[in-house]
């Protein structure tokens, strides 16, 4: 079969792998096969380590001597073939190792050696294609003419590899913006994809500030965590400031030598500085901020990590999504907020009318105390039971503030990782009687993790349990806890009246619900914590046969150190 036949059926067996990890064995395989080496590797370029990785490969010694192992990257000759070859970006081609008297074999029965660099669309060394045998002088012009197409092949997968990976992380960040609630969740979790997929050592995102007119950090990972509130550049100021007025992103290696630059807050010392990336966070003409990123100076000077014209495409998809995130959370907040301010009347207007309530039975107490105060003779068990009369009234109007408060401050919560399992085990001991008819069932998971406002969810929790105890004084409560595919869940069930089918829809409404009592709020805090966690909760019961609450948030994954999943008492 012609050489060019041999070549378009190696493309069509790399190309029909979907899995570049397959593709790039593939690619060492068919090399060995189409040119008779030995052994075969692909050894790629780790910028983090400013060393060289050998992943993929084929031949009869490859797997055993060199998968996993580490090269130098450097042009010395203690770096080897491969080292100098990625340090220098030259073929390097051997016919007699006795003729290379500095050659330093990777495999004992090598002979005749060749490595080709692997460089991406911008001229980088990614990684190094190597080819060896046990026969002298077995590469001539026509082989390597041969092994650069396959490293050329080799640089297609690579950039398929990468371009999964930030299909992958657009993904993501499509799917948290349903996730996240808070400008803060979504800042946080951009950071984190930044990082994941732009091999970055800084990351930091300024957001604009219109009634302050100014630029203000709000998520960020490096030295400047502790100064997120407060570090903030006026526009125009520095390259931060500069890509904000003008809307325009900036890519610069050695950014201390553009007149722009001012090195006002950075991640970490001028001098250890390699390339300066920043985007503006922009979406129908609006400014919503500016995302930067920084790679640091390689402790290799062969190693090249600087941000490329990829690393510019791919930032700027990640800003848009961004600035579409902030856009719909802050619709979404003055929608909540509008709505919030209806309640706010409502809740009003209640509370005024029942505080008032509370105060007139106050006055016709305080009134009845002056009066006996004017008797000759006080008796003891009349002021006792005035005296019981104003606590019940104060402690009622207490309750209503309380309600105020915790109905207004719902959805205001802070949340880091934590176990559902062991906060509703700690709630149910903490809340349900110890005596009592209702019989308490539980099955709570173990390692269910989620980020959480303990004290909200346990108040959550807390008050769906005391709410079917209210309108069952008998029966069965059972509370369970189970992972149930990315979510976390949390259920509560009775058997007691249950809902109405016509009321399920409204009873998180302020002041609807028929099973709570006093101002009606119960459930609507309820539903506002578990908005704020990004989560969800519905009743699924049967009327007449009980209330099922169930409450879903996004489910995490547990920290290393915990051990294996068990149920909790």
């Amino acid at each position: 079969m012609p050489l060019s036949a041999e070549f378009g059926r190696t493309l069509g067996l790399v190309l029909a792998q979907r899995d570049p990890e397959e593709a790039l064995m593939v690619v060492a395989e068919e090399t060995r096969r189409l040119t008779g080496s030995r052994n075969v590797l692909i050894a790629t370029v780790n910028e983090e380590l400013g060393d060289l990785e050998i992943r993929y490969g084929a031949g009869d010694e490859w797997s055993a001597v060199a998968r996993n192992r580490r090269l130098r990257l450097g042009p010395e000759v203690q770096d080897g073939v491969v080292g100098r070859v990625a340090a220098t970006g030259d073929t390097f081609v051997t016919g007699s190792r006795d003729h290379a008297p500095a050659y330093q074999p990777i495999f004992s029965a090598s002979q005749s050696e060749i490595a080709v660099p692997v460089r991406d669309s911008d001229g980088r060394v990614r990684a190094v294609l190597n080819l060896e045998t046990d026969r002298q002088h077995a590469y001539g012009l026509g082989e390597n003419s041969l092994v650069s197409g396959l490293a050329h092949l080799v640089a297609i997968v690579l950039e398929r590899k990468d371009s999964d990976l930030r299909e992958r992380a657009m993904l993501e960040i499509g799917q948290a913006l349903d996730r996240y609630r808070t400008e803060e969740q979504l800042v946080q979790g951009v950071i984190r994809v930044a990082e994941d997929t732009l091999r970055l050592h800084s990351c930091s995102i300024f957001l604009w500030d219109p009634r302050r007119e100014r630029l203000t950090l709000q998520g960020t990972i490096g030295r400047l965590r502790d100064q997120v509130g407060v570090l903030h550049y006026e526009i125009g100021e520095g390259f931060t400031g500069w890509v904000a007025e003008h809307r325009r992103p900036i890519l610069l290696d050695d950014p201390q030598q553009d007149p722009r630059w001012r090195g006002k807050y950075v991640e970490f010392p001028n001098e250890e500085i390699a390339s300066f990336l920043a985007v503006p966070i922009v979406h129908s003409q609006q400014l919503f901020g500016v995302i930067r990123v920084l790679r640091r100076k390689p402790d290799n000077p062969f190693v090249d990590n600087r941000f490329s014209s990829t690393d510019l495409r791919l930032l700027t998809a990640i800003s848009t999504q961004l600035a579409v995130g902030l856009e719909h959370l802050r619709q979404m907040q003055n929608e909540l907020r509008n709505a919030r301010m209806i309640a706010w009347g409502e809740l009003s207007a209640k509370s005024s009318h029942m505080i008032g309530n509370r105060v007139f039975a106050l006055k016709g107490d305080v009134n009845e105390l002056g009066f006996l105060l004017g008797e000759a003779q006080l008796e003891r068990e009349t002021l006792m039971k005035l005296q019981s009369s104003l606590m019940t009234n104060v402690t009622r109007i207490e309750e209503i503030l309380q309600d105020f408060r915790d109905f207004l401050t719902a959805t205001q919560i802070t949340t880091e990782l934590q176990d559902v399992s062991q906060l509703v085990k700690e709630t149910l001991d903490e809340v349900f009687p110890k005596r009592g008819d209702v019989q308490l069932a539980r099955e709570l998971e173990g390692q269910l993790y989620a980020e959480l406002d303990a004290r909200r969810l346990r108040r959550a929790v807390s008050e769906l349990v005391e709410n079917s105890l209210n309108f069952m004084p008998e029966g069965k409560l059972s509370v369970r806890t189970y992972r149930q595919g990315t979510q976390a869940v949390i259920e509560i069930e009775d058997t007691g009246p249950g809902v109405d089918e016509g009321m399920k829809q409204r009873i998180f409404e302020p002041f609807y619900s028929g099973r709570v009592k006093g101002m009606g709020l119960g459930l609507s805090i309820v539903k506002g914590i578990v908005d704020g966690h990004g989560g969800s909760i519905t009743e699924e019961g049967k009327p007449g046969l009980g209330a099922r609450f169930v409450i879903r948030l996004r489910a995490e994954t547990p920290p290393a150190n915990e051990p294996d999943a068990a149920k909790l008492g």
